[in-house]
């Protein structure tokens, strides 16, 4: 999947950049976007200095739900939402400060388009995982957000310690239900995909629903390898500056946002195709600080600004539902359920029915089948070929003056 990147095609000034954003912002619907930034041991690291650097970041990134790592303090927090969030959008608010060892996670979000449920946060031997419960506003569906920073630096122990960090995370993953709305975003460490800790998070062993994925699926080492230059996010800059912030220009990939099966699906909540981003990456800044030249993913000012804002780069991917679609588990039926050779899909009524499409994937959000129908009450399913296990149907029923969206399970047994 291609890395897409924001191209800004003339030069502004950052001045501008706020007033555009609010005057071309589009309406809301159901998109939203989601964030990942390590912010460099805020505010301790000359955060004062740094607060407008990371309101233009912030301002053209335009989260509507970010994750951050290094934050020190709810000192540091209430900075940050007073003057970087604030700047970008009144409506921001954080979710309330956890104080564990070392550096820690925060959570800010739009509270016009995010509702947030709470909090759980698992203790490792080196920094706490946070645990954020969320829904999208008009949306009912929960999204597990998870935001972590592992072990840093290369060699065995570290490698070890990082393993224990996935081992945790992962454990609390398989506990989740299946079909879960799950990601996991923030500062990772890993220096290639064959890494324990990796393996452990992507593996589908031993329960495949906890599995993560990479939306990039991207496989190798990626430290120091220009073939990976366009995923890289550490480090923003070559040169040691006063913040004490990584050197030696852009060349690992620490910062990622990993998802769940049902998030990667593209049905139902999903991530929206090609939205991955890491914002200032135009691939060609391999070895090199983000502001070197010409930047043709963002504008000078905003190549400048994640210079000096902090030593890695944010990432965003954006969710998508149907807004005033109605997701129900209970009103479409399958007889028998579970299925072995056959069932009947029976879909709930409504008036002006135009057509229907169903849609099956398997516990990967891998599309297994597809069907549309112009007949009201439904489909009948034949098994064919599939494996016995778990799949989900997705059928969205489109009618003279609306649309609607349903999900439920279907078992397929011997």
């Amino acid at each position: 999947m291609p890395l897409r990147s924001f191209v800004f095609r003339y030069s502004s000034r950052v001045s501008l950049l706020f007033l555009l954003s609010i005057l071309l912002e589009p309406a809301f619907g159901a998109s939203v976007r989601v964030t990942t930034y390590n912010i460099l041991n805020f505010p301790d690291a000359l955060g004062y200095e740094r607060l407008d650097e990371l309101r233009t970041v912030m301002t053209y990134v335009a989260p509507d739900v970010v994750v951050v790592q290094e934050m020190i303090s709810n000192e540091g927090a209430s900075l940050f939402l007073d003057s970087v969030m604030h700047y970008v959008n009144s409506t921001y608010t954080h979710a309330p400060f956890h104080n564990g060892p070392d550096t820690d996670n925060a959570l800010f979000y739009r509270a016009d388009r995010i509702n947030y449920l709470g909090a759980t946060y698992y203790t490792t031997t080196n920094r706490d995982i946070a645990e954020y419960r969320l829904t999208m506003s008009g949306v009912p569906t929960d999204i597990y957000l998870f935001s972590v920073h592992f072990k840093a630096s290369q060699g065995l122990s570290n490698e070890q310690i990082r393993l224990q960090e996935a081992t945790i995370l992962r454990e609390r993953l398989d506990a989740l239900p299946t079909g879960s709305n799950f990601i996991v975003a923030g500062d990772f460490n890993i220096y290639y995909s064959d890494e324990p800790a990796f393996q452990m998070l992507t593996d589908s062993l031993p329960n495949i629903s906890g599995r993560l994925i990479d939306p990039l699926h991207l496989t190798g080492n990626w430290h120091e390898n220009s073939n990976y230059a366009s995923a890289h996010t550490q480090s923003t800059r070559v040169d040691q500056l006063p913040d004490g912030g990584a050197t030696g220009g852009l060349d690992d990939r620490f910062d990622m946002i990993l998802c769940s099966a049902a998030v990667i699906d593209t049905t139902g909540l999903h991530m929206i195709d090609n939205s991955y981003t890491i914002c200032g990456n135009d691939g060609a800044h391999f070895n090199l600080s983000i502001n070197y030249g010409y930047n043709s993913a963002v504008p000078p000012e905003v190549a400048d600004a994640l210079y000096w804002a902090s030593d890695h780069l944010p990432i965003s991917v954006d969710l998508d539902a149907e807004i005033g679609s109605s997701v129900s588990e209970q009103e479409v039926m399958i007889w028998p359920n579970p299925l072995q050779t056959s069932a009947d899909v029976i879909l709930p009524w409504h008036e002006d029915f135009l057509k229907a499409k169903i849609t099956m994937t398997n516990i990967l959000g891998q599309r297994v089948y597809e069907e549309e129908t112009q007949n009201p009450a439904g489909i009948r399913l034949s098994r064919g070929d599939l494996p016995v296990g778990v799949y989900f149907l997705h059928i969205i029923i489109e009618t003279t003056y609306s649309r609607y969206q349903y999900r439920t399970r279907l078992a397929i047994i011997k």
